[in-house]
């Protein structure tokens, strides 16, 4: 390599990509999970490592394509062309999410908003479950945490805010629920893009975020799942175009989508996304007016989606005894949701190490030693400031939450502000405004702003985005075959009572997963035991019988023919 700084890109990368892996190493070995979920763990020390190999080796070679002159043109084009990239981008995920993500919601976070927007869908607030089926229908374990239940009446609705169910409210109106993420993607890459252009003023730049970003495979999983990640990232990001050069109309707009970021699924990532924007505008001339702006744009969203669904949750989950419970009831969740902060603990700052890790190892090799370099270079420029203060309240903000995230790809509590990473690592290569430009006299090109550099990073882009992404998808495709694979394997089409025995399975008690109505062919149960199972269905659906049994659950139905249980 001809270049310094590609050299250095590729050795610092490398070793710490090295260091990773021997870490996942360690932890196989081991076997000790040091109080992680067992599925934060697997995801990591197992199905991390091949991203982490993969990684490796796409740092290797891409020195051996990386070629000044196409990499450039390539660039500029795309710096050019943004709109085309994010249709090919949103049609890609499109058919990851079908053909990749089987069309399903893998995580119960994923299940209570596509739940929840099925509800909406059919023009009601909340779902109606029999009361007396509430447990088979919903694991006791999920309710009031995934799913606030009635056990009164049997209403259902999400645990989490409904803004990102509102997002997908219309697609699933529309029968292709599959499109919501793809198109938040999509609309993602093209602010990212108008964010580069606003900080850089320079098309070939603005080509490098966009492309640093739809490469990333982290971009590629949240983007094909029903994961409210997407919407956060998209949100802030809006949040942080308006706001980089800000007026009272800018503002307001600023707040209303800050409103709806609040109330996506909890108002945690962006409080820890806005923080340095809403101070910085607070000390800035004329800054009071430009925060009442902001705040009237919050409030109206805000007191609708934030203060109205905590209200009306609360009131479903005391039963409508308005008068004397939900009172105490709004008491009793707010105490709830001021208790998910806490000093850290061993567990879970190893949990946060490990999410830093899964940033690396979910993204462009080597662009977070980019990113780094970019925020010092830039330290000067107040819109990188606030990117790379945002980036890291989010990562310092999650050191006192007490949950190491569960499932999830990547680093999902770091996704909403992940539009800072790509961004500051564009900075890294390229020089800050005002100051001499290449060929001139005095100009001293810093580390990794020379043309071979960009386009070893250009190399890895490339690579990352046919293997790196590649292999991944093909991971989530047999992890999400495999998941689907825990129902009982019975073949008939008619309706159904499906009861799910997760004793032998992975996870599998999240495949109980019901329409709001149960409309449909299908009803999913969680087991009480064989006994009280048969009880249970001799008293609700007592035109149905046995027809299929294996270790994963039984299947009744009224079907004539049985299929004798194993």
């Amino acid at each position: 390599m001809r270049s310094v700084g590609a050299r250095v890109l590729f050795m610092a990368g490398a070793f710490v990509t090295v260091v990773i892996l021997e870490w996942m190493q360690q932890l196989r070995l081991s076997g000790e999970m040091h109080g992680l979920t067992t599925i934060f763990f697997v995801l990591f020390a197992y199905k991390d490592l091949p991203g982490a190999i993969c990684g490796l080796i796409i740092l290797l070679s891409a020195i051996f394509i990386s070629q000044d002159e196409p990499a450039r043109a390539a660039l500029r084009w795309t710096g050019h062309h943004p709109l085309v990239i994010a249709v090919i981008s949103a049609a890609v995920l499109a058919a990851g999410t079908l053909l990749v993500y089987h069309d399903h919601p893998l995580s119960m976070d994923e299940y209570a908003g596509y739940f929840q927007s099925r509800v909406f869908a059919a023009g009601h607030l909340s779902g109606s479950f029999p009361p007396q089926l509430l447990d088979w229908l919903i694991p006791p374990g999920f309710q009031d945490y995934f799913l606030n239940v009635s056990t009164a009446s049997g209403a259902v609705t999400e645990s989490y805010w409904p803004g990102f169910a509102l997002l997908l409210t219309p697609f699933m109106w529309a029968g292709v629920p599959w499109l919501c993420n793809p198109v938040i993607t999509a609309l993602t890459l093209l602010v990212i893009h108008r964010l580069a252009l606003e900080i850089f003023d320079d098309r070939e730049a603005a080509g490098f975020a966009l492309l640093l970003s739809a490469a990333s495979p982290v971009i590629f999983a949240n983007g094909i799942s029903y994961y409210s990640m997407p919407a956060h990232l998209l949100a802030n990001s809006v949040f942080a175009l308006l706001l980089i050069r800000p007026n009272l109309r800018r503002c307001a707009a600023a707040g209303v989508v800050g409103s709806l970021a609040l109330a996506l699924h909890n108002p945690v990532p962006h409080m820890l996304f806005a923080l340095p924007w809403l101070v910085w505008i607070a000390t800035r001339r004329g800054g009071l007016r430009l925060l009442a702006a902001l705040g009237a744009g919050y409030l109206p969203l805000g007191m609708l989606l934030g203060l109205g669904w905590f209200l009306f949750s609360g009131h479903l989950m005391h039963d409508g005894v308005v008068a004397v419970a939900a009172p105490v009831g709004a008491s009793e969740r707010l105490q709830t949701m001021l208790s998910v902060f806490s000093l850290p603990t061993a567990t879970v700052s190893l949990a946060r190490l490990i999410g830093i890790a899964k940033i690396w190892v979910w993204a462009v090799p080597g662009v977070l030693i980019l990113a780094a370099t970019g925020a010092v270079r830039w330290r000067h420029d107040r819109r990188c400031q606030l990117l790379a203060a945002s980036a890291v309240l989010t990562l310092l903000g999650y050191f006192f939450v007490p949950v190491d995230q569960g499932h999830g790809w990547g680093y999902r509590y770091f996704h909403s502000a992940w539009m800072a990473v790509p961004l500051l690592a564009t900075a890294a290569m390229f020089r800050p405004s005002g100051t001499k430009a290449a060929g001139t006299a005095g100009y001293a090109a810093g580390m990794f702003e020379d043309a071979p550099t960009r386009s070893y990073v250009a190399a890895c882009i490339a690579l990352t985005l046919l293997f790196g992404v590649g292999m991944r998808a093909w991971q989530m495709q047999d992890f999400v075959a495999t998941d689907l694979a825990q129902l009982p394997h019975y073949r008939g089409t008619e309706r159904r009572v499906v009861i799910v025995d997760p004793t032998l399975s992975f996870y599998g008690a999240d495949l109980v997963q019901n329409d709001p109505f149960l409309r449909g062919n299908v009803i999913r149960m969680y087991t009480h035991g064989r006994s009280a199972d048969q009880q249970m269905m001799a008293r609700s659906y007592p035109a149905m019988h046995l027809v299929f049994a294996d270790h994963y659950g039984w299947v009744w139905s009224e079907k004539s023919n049985v299929d004798r249980p194993r």
